[in-house]
């Protein structure tokens, strides 16, 4: 397996980690496992999964190994297994299994199943267990001086050094739940860091930015706040950094949700904060929030644009943190006001694009450039025998997103649209290592 993906189902398994722990909030529950498999089969239920990630988890107050299994597809649980080792899969997943497998799940066996791992990890999948896990934690805690703030949140003195946007416009810290860090010297524009479109940062020594999601008392939501840490782990005020006494909280913004451009959606953040000092032709600039996958917190660069015409709209890109890979040129060049003044063409193409093609697009839909425009996922292909298909309708007989089918897609040395399908279904059926009527061999149906 390649060295990166590695590192990346890595990055995922160790999230969800974290997830479970949070979820839990119980100091007596404990990840000890987490495998990841390539390729998943539920035995005795006929059914079978892609990219599964199985965590088995110890009570050690009672002595008992449950264990949770999640999906890479649905981005969640999709099944539990309890202490007696009964199999039990969530209602949605049921959802999704009475879709894909139509008229063949009545044939599905999905109660009273004995759970069953593999016996042998296959060379394609990875497993890490707690030695690792404890590691990796370890290794991520290092140099970090996060948990020293939730110490001085105890004293009132401290709130004052914080940049906050309230999620809820409440205004009493309880109890910190979450937590996420930014290198300030990151690139997050083509010729800017964070350091460079905040100057004091450099001026008061700051090291690294910590975004913090902290409870409120028991009607509130809580909210986030940004903290300055220098390099003696001091907290330093973020004056630059304006909170907008809750107006930019649920905004809707056109997000860059990818480091390469390739999932333009609209979404609906929890808070953002004003870069003060920013404001001009291009518009004025933000950073944002919100939880991701996992629970994990991801904050982005947001630009809004003003017009007394169109009113205003608001455009994003992640910022990379140890979740979020570095963008790539064509994200940071697109969100450079230097290279890109205005966006207010690049929105006005939003809107029109997300409706047509399921609510997702791509950046080169949105760009100045006609010739590089991507295929949507609803758009229509004609076959030479006069039907129609779509990316869409062919990731979903291949059981892969509508993403990566359109990747692949892209990506084929083809000399007509129809033998491009052909030879993405053949690729992706020779990575999981199955030719297309294997699982009806094995006794199982197609996923």
């Amino acid at each position: 397996m390649d060295k990166e993906i590695r590192q990346e189902k890595e990055q995922k398994m160790l999230d969800l980690v974290d997830l479970i722990k949070q979820e839990a909030k119980d100091d007596k529950i404990e990840v000890d496992k987490v495998t990841y498999y390539k390729d998943f089969e539920f035995k005795g239920s006929g059914v079978g999964d892609y990219n599964v990630y199985v965590a088995r988890v110890q009570n050690l107050e009672e002595g008992s190994t449950t264990y949770g299994i999640y999906s890479e597809s649905t981005n969640g649980l999709i099944a539990t297994v309890s202490a007696d080792g009964k199999l039990h899969f969530m209602p949605d997943y049921i959802e999704k299994l009475k879709s894909n497998y139509g008229e063949y799940f009545k044939e599905l066996n999905l109660e009273d199943l004995d759970f069953e791992l593999p016996e042998e990890v296959e060379e394609r999948d990875i497993s890490i267990e707690k030695e690792k896990i404890q590691e990796k934690e370890e290794e991520r805690r290092e140099g970090t001086t996060l948990e020293s703030i939730e110490k001085s949140l105890e004293k009132d003195e401290k709130v004052e050094a914080y940049s906050e946007m309230d999620t809820n416009q409440q205004l009493t810290f309880d109890k910190i739940t979450n937590k996420q860090e930014l290198d300030p010297n990151v690139r997050v524009t083509q010729t800017e860091t964070l350091a460079d479109m905040i100057p004091e940062i450099r001026e008061k020594g700051i090291e690294k930015i910590g975004i913090i999601y902290s409870n409120g008392n028991i009607n509130s939501g809580g909210r986030f706040s940004f903290v300055g840490i220098n390099k003696d782990g001091n907290i330093e005020k973020i004056q630059s950094l304006e909170n907008i006494d809750g107006t930019t909280t649920g905004q809707k913004v056109t997000s860059i949700n990818s480091y390469d451009g390739s999932v333009v959606e609209k979404e609906q953040v929890a808070g953002m904060v004003k870069i003060n000092g920013r404001s001009g032709i291009g518009g004025e600039e933000y950073l944002s929030v919100e939880q991701g996958q996992y629970g994990i917190i991801n904050v982005g660069y947001v630009r809004r644009q003003l017009s007394e015409e169109k009113g205003e709209a608001y455009i994003s890109a992640p910022i990379e943190t140890h979740n979020i890979r570095p963008t790539t040129r064509e994200v940071r060049d697109f969100m450079d006001k230097h290279y890109n003044t205005r966006v207010d063409d690049e929105l006005d193409k939003a809107n029109p694009k997300l409706d047509e093609e399921g609510d997702k697009t791509r950046i080169e839909n949105l760009d100045d450039t006609p010739n590089n425009d991507q295929l949507g996922f609803d758009e229509e292909i004609l076959l030479e025998n006069g039907e129609t298909t779509t990316i869409r309708d062919e990731a979903e007989k291949a059981h892969v997103s509508p993403e990566e089918f359109l990747e692949k897609y892209e990506n084929t040395d083809a000399e007509n649209e129809e033998e491009a399908i052909k030879k993405v279904h053949e690729e992706i059926a020779e990575e999981n290592q199955k030719g297309p009527w294997d699982f009806a061999e094995a006794g199982r149906r197609p996923r």
